[in-house]
């Protein structure tokens, strides 16, 4: 809700903050702390806080000419992808997704894509691939 409130409305986090002084919101501020206005869904800050529990090195909604916006940008060269059912709702986003991630490689960029009950059931195996990645280094364009 925080987070829809941030990127939806517009809602400056000092103004929740503001709302929950009293002692017993320190969990509620606890989680506001964790939300940033930058990602555009509970999946993605699903991801987010997976990747900075492993202290991995990454930008977000990051912009590559000739690819557009990307989720999640692991040090500099490796795509992350959170994407919903919903994303590729019409044969024309997939082709479009097709597409993006074609270019992407072709710019010596490796992308992976996750759903978004790969990020919350199956985390270890989301780190050990995105790892195996890494170590394997940045393709050569």
């Amino acid at each position: 809700m925080v987070q829809s409130a941030m990127t939806q409305h517009g809602l400056p986090r000092a103004v929740l903050e503001a709302e929950l002084t009293a002692k017993y919101y320190g969990p509620a501020r606890k989680r506001l702390a964790k939300a940033d206005g930058l990602s555009e869904s509970v999946p993605e800050i699903s991801a987010r806080l997976l990747f900075e529990s492993v202290k991995l090195r990454f930008d977000r909604q990051a912009q590559i000419a000739g690819v557009g916006r990307v989720d999640f940008l692991i040090d500099g060269w490796l795509i992350v992808e959170i994407n919903g059912f919903q994303f590729h709702s019409s044969r024309a986003a997939w082709r479009k997704d097709m597409s993006r991630s074609n270019i992407a490689q072709t710019q010596a960029y490796a992308v992976l894509s996750y759903a978004p009950e790969q990020i919350w059931n199956s985390p270890d195996m989301v780190l050990k691939e995105i790892h195996a990645v890494l170590k394997r280094g940045r393709p050569r364009g």
